[in-house]
């Protein structure tokens, strides 16, 4: 009970709005979607709010926000619920059992995990109980890191929030709330396509696609990002507010909409927002060539909606000015053409990679059939500036070719099931048109859709019910009450080696368990989450990458780990017996080394003075 409750106050922000200010004629779920949306975007908003003077929220303060919101969006229900149209409620209903699914599936696919998953998931955690430590955004991550805090943080509010009312361990609340918000993707890709094909059954197939068939979003799981998924619930949204701005005279509503939603998606995820950025240049180039005869009138247009993304940009400022301060690195367009055919050869490890994560064959086959809509929808001059966008995104998650700095070709793979579905289910719905048309029966459309959406979701069910991927899996039920036996026996100033290896840009991160030492117990480890690489002292960041580097090739307590030992100040030990370089055999010929503590494969040491 106390779970639900806790959701339905996140969602508090959202339905507040809508009861005041939504549209009441619009598809339901559309409405959901859009107040799961604006109350992740809100929750940013309050917290960088609070965060300028210095605010902290405490538990009472919260309560009297959350009451306030209550009263709100009550009268607004109230004052309004007359006037919703007479199917809205059996069409709410059947949507929310659809939605409902869509989260039984996803807590389904994560049923196996004891903490959020991989690398990512160690700082998302540490920067969430920071947050709860604190009341609010922390200027750095202190105690834990000296490290200064300008990352996205839209999911690490919300999840902060979720986690205090819901009385769930960290942890927890993160594998909870993730996958409910993966779960709402759906939502925002259903919106969006409504707003795209004005036809509930393309938008619905997307929708459906998206919930089951295609590997992203759910793959996230296995990675841990928390952020992206965040970001990418706000970014269809946004881009459907943009193109509704143009159908008509837009309301005020709709322009603080549109930069509640941008806001969001700035504070959620730097990558999201550079695609809306991109959706959004390309959308008014299109739509000012397609009325260059009224080219007035378009270009006022266009500067609504340019006024709307401005709002979120000017909402969102204080928080950006932080992050250009600690980090000036920007956006860069480069081009990496190879020199022969040969050297497109040579890439073969990359191009495997990426084909590998637009697997497997269903979501091949997907692809192939979204690529042939979108070209069929383009010589048609349907919704030109979404095709562009998606066409661009295509070429992007090439290996080689257009280069946008600093974001890999994989990063728009992953997110390429957005325009992927959406084109799909389109075409899906043309093909069924054209069929009921030639059998002259309009159900032949649904019936045909169905069956495709049917087809594709048996068709990659196997790996949809194991989409968590094993070598992304770090902790065990044996880590998890060592962990345990770390907080209640050790020391907060503890001090531990743990084995690494190499992740990414020159940083290290822990193989086992040890990687959670410092985000779970608070117990500082030789690799202290990879969140130290966003240190801007380079000095700490050489030190620590050093550290770990060393760490990665140590077979036995030989000299290079007693000097490790003594420049990183380590007095503990955690290992897992089949993870790492050094082994616990090695480790009890050590003199100055004793074992304090082993369950199954995990052995926690003591190291003497």
């Amino acid at each position: 009970m106390r779970i639900a409750l806790a959701f339905l106050a996140l969602l508090l922000p959202g339905l507040a709005w809508w009861a005041w200010l939504g549209k009441r004629n619009q598809d339901p779920l559309v409405s959901l979607a859009q107040v799961i949306g604006l109350s992740i975007a809100a929750i940013a908003l309050a917290a960088e709010l609070a965060f300028i003077p210095g605010w902290h929220f405490s538990h009472g303060g919260i309560l009297v926000i959350l009451i306030i919101l209550a009263i709100l969006a009550t009268a607004g229900l109230i004052r309004h619920g007359v006037k919703l149209p007479r199917k809205f409620l059996p069409h709410l209903i059947n949507g929310l059992v659809l939605f409902g699914l869509t989260v039984a599936w996803r807590l389904y696919q994560a049923r196996e995990l004891l903490l959020p998953n991989w690398v990512d998931s160690q700082h998302h955690y540490l920067i969430i109980r920071t947050i709860l430590e604190g009341g609010g955004l922390p200027q750095d991550l202190s105690p834990y890191l000296s490290v200064p805090f300008y990352y996205h943080y839209g999911f690490h509010a919300a999840a902060a929030l979720f986690t205090a009312l819901s009385g769930l361990e960290i942890g927890e609340s993160m594998l909870m709330l993730g996958q409910v918000l993966n779960a709402a993707i759906s939502l925002s890709v259903y919106a969006l396509g409504k707003s795209l094909w004005k036809d509930w059954r393309p938008a619905g197939a997307a929708a459906l696609l998206v919930s089951f068939a295609a590997r992203m979003p759910a793959y996230y799981l296995s990675w841990g990002r928390y952020t992206l998924i965040t970001g990418m619930i706000l970014l269809p949204l946004a881009m459907r507010a943009s193109l509704e701005m143009l159908k008509a005279r837009p309301k005020w509503q709709q322009f603080a909409e549109l930069g509640l939603l941008t806001a969001g998606v700035l504070l959620s995820h730097y990558f999201a927002a550079l695609l809306l950025a991109v959706f959004l240049v390309f959308l008014g180039i299109v739509y000012l060539i397609a009325n260059r005869r009224l080219f007035r009138g378009a270009f006022k247009h266009i500067l609504r909606v340019a006024a709307g993304a401005g709002l979120g940009l000017l909402l969102a400022a204080p928080w950006l000015v932080r992050v250009m301060r600690f980090n000036a690195s920007a956006a860069s367009l480069q081009v990496n053409l190879p020199d022969s055919v040969g050297e497109i050869l040579n890439v073969s490890g990359s191009w495997d990679y990426i084909w590998k994560l637009l697997g497997p064959a269903s979501n091949h086959w997907l692809l192939l059939l979204a690529f042939a809509g979108l070209l069929i929808a383009l010589t048609y001059r349907k919704n030109i500036a979404f095709g562009v966008w998606s066409l661009i995104l295509m070429v992007l998650a090439l290996p080689w070719g257009i280069e946008l700095s600093p974001f890999r070709s994989d990063h728009f793979a992953i997110i390429l099931f957005l325009p992927v579905a959406l084109w799909a289910g389109w075409l899906f719905w043309r093909t069924g048109c054209e069929l009921g048309k030639w059998l002259k029966k309009r159900w032949a459309s649904v019936l045909l859709i169905a069956l495709l959406v049917v087809g594709w979701v048996a068709w990659g069910y196997t790996l949809s019910s194991k989409i968590v991927n094993s070598v992304t899996v770090l902790v065990t039920e044996a880590d998890m009450d060592a962990l345990a036996w770390v907080e209640a026996n050790t020391q907060e100033d503890a001090r531990f080696y743990i084995n690494t290896a190499h992740w990414l840009n020159k940083t290290y991160r822990g193989v086992d368990g040890g990687g959670w030492l410092l985000p779970y117990t608070g117990r500082w480890a030789l690799v202290p989450t990879v969140f130290y690489g966003y240190s801007p002292d380079v000095e700490v960041r050489r030190e620590v990458r050093l550290w770990g580097e060393e760490a990665s090739s140590i077979t036995t307590c030989s000299p290079e780990f007693w000097t490790l030992v003594d420049e990183a100040d380590l007095d503990w030990i955690y290992i897992r017996e089949d993870m790492g370089s050094l082994k616990p055999q090695e480790l009890e010929k050590c003199d100055g080394v004793v074992e304090v503590y082993t369950n199954d494969s995990i052995h926690i040491y003591r190291i003497n003075p």
